[in-house]
């Protein structure tokens, strides 16, 4: 019998049956000392009721060695009201893909909660070695997981043998909360500077904003610019925000997670980056992971990792074995997950982060970039000209003359009278301006200039 899967992602948790995603949510939670009971999803609510909603609870389990009392509290109530809407079957087995930032401990305290609400778990398995398992394929793999307030991201094996972990790293300068308020920030400053509304004093405003990020990145991303807008007191404020001004406000995250594939990638080495799809779709992240030519780029749908753990074939666990914990499995793609993943290069969004060697062609430029390409090879060409202009000077010089040296006009700095410029054409190369000037080949140093002056 298959197994019933928990992730218990704060950024999307998610269950599953049978290789299908049940439910998918943020992990925000009401506290119990407003309206709502506690334990009741709050995600619409949790920039208008900051004090009474939790959005940490889950970490703090997860990842501290003493979770508060509240937080345990928070996640037993938060997995209760979760597994009434899809409770397990009569004689099914509970496993767990933990994330990345899972620690041993939190893992037991996990345990304990599950324990409280009498739930039979088997054991736990690492969420990016289930996912990775999952697609198949041989190399080298990192799996980037994007929770609420950190980035993670783990490095995966799979040299034709069983898929691995070898490596994890955490970091808390990073996640979807961050990458939330950096727009936020953006939108309201736009909006103050435009219309003199301040969207961020009003909680009830503020959270108009906080839900419409989704739909404004996508709007953004396939349009170029989406319209922020909100209404308060019966009228409508709106200001236009771009793809780009979206993607530099969220550089800090994709940074981070750009450093934690540096650090994680194997040398010299080609590899295939697994990234949640809600990331790969936002603004900005195309470009950040751009930089890892030869990379593999595939975006994994909310809940996979539950949806791999549910199709798994585990012997179910006796009351005397204890309760494990897997990070290693058999590699064997599962198509009906496959297919669900969407695989492209790493630089198929953003190949202006490439390598090129400034062909001007039209067959190589694509009308897009032609405005970019176009201010750096001009700037190219001033500075061959500036360079070209010393040459003419240098040639130019009366013979004894040493190179001048600054000073004040008429003093021992001033220009030999014997100086003078020569024009030369804007799109003449170096090696062509040396010929011209010295009759000398085209392919000397650039020492050989003074040597033939005078």
């Amino acid at each position: 019998m298959k197994p019933f899967a928990i992730e218990p992602d704060d950024r999307a948790f998610a269950v599953a049956r049978a290789g299908v995603v049940l439910a998918s949510s943020p992990s925000a939670v009401s506290d119990g000392s407003a309206v709502e009971a506690a334990g009741a999803d709050a995600w619409r609510a949790v920039r208008q009721l900051p004090t009474t909603t939790s959005t940490r609870h889950l970490g703090s389990v997860l990842r501290e060695a003493q979770p508060s009392a509240r937080a345990l509290s928070l996640v037993l109530a938060e997995l209760a009201r979760r597994l009434a809407a899809h409770p397990p079957a009569a004689g099914e087995r509970i496993w767990i893909a933990a994330p990345a930032g899972a620690e041993r401990f939190g893992l037991g305290a996990l345990l304990g909660v599950a324990r409280q609400l009498a739930l039979p778990v088997d054991g736990f398995v690492d969420a990016a070695v289930v996912s990775a398992a999952a697609l198949g394929g041989t190399g080298a793999a990192i799996v980037v997981e994007l929770g609420l307030h950190h980035v993670a991201a783990t490095l995966i094996e799979r040299d034709g043998g069983p898929t691995c972990r070898r490596r994890s790293l955490v970091s808390p300068r990073g996640g979807l909360w961050q990458l939330y308020q950096g727009w936020l920030d953006l939108i309201n400053t736009a909006m103050v500077r435009q219309t003199r509304f301040d969207a961020l004093h009003d909680a009830a405003t503020e959270q108009q904003l906080f839900d419409a990020l989704p739909r404004l990145a996508r709007d953004a991303m396939a349009q170029g610019v989406a319209t922020a807008a909100l209404t308060t007191a019966g009228e409508r404020v709106e200001v236009p925000i771009t793809r780009d001004q979206l993607a530099h406000a969220a550089q800090p995250v994709w940074r981070e997670i750009a450093r934690l594939l540096h650090e994680l990638r194997p040398a010299g080495g080609a590899l295939t980056l697994l990234v949640p799809r809600a990331v790969a779709g936002f603004p900005g992240v195309r470009e950040a992971l751009a930089q890892f030519a030869g990379c593999e780029l595939v975006s994994l749908p909310d809940g996979f990792a539950a949806a791999a753990t549910s199709l798994l074939d585990l012997t179910p666990r006796s009351a005397t074995e204890p309760v494990r914990l897997l990070r290693r499995l058999p590699s064997g793609a599962e198509p009906a997950l496959a297919a669900l993943a969407l695989r492209e290069s790493a630089q198929a969004d953003a190949p202006w982060l490439a390598d090129h060697a400034w062909d001007t062609s039209a067959e190589t430029i694509s009308p897009w970039r032609r405005v970019r390409h176009r201010s750096c090879v001009e700037t190219r060409h001033r500075n061959c000209q500036r360079i070209q202009l010393e040459v003419g000077a240098a040639r130019a010089r009366p013979p004894g003359a040493g190179r001048p040296t600054r000073g004040r006009p008429g003093g021992p700095g001033r220009r030999p009278s014997g100086w003078e410029f020569r024009t030369i054409q804007h799109r003449e190369s170096i090696p062509q301006a040396r010929h011209r000037l010295h009759g000398s080949p085209a392919g000397l140093p650039d020492e050989s200039r003074h040597e033939s002056s005078g």
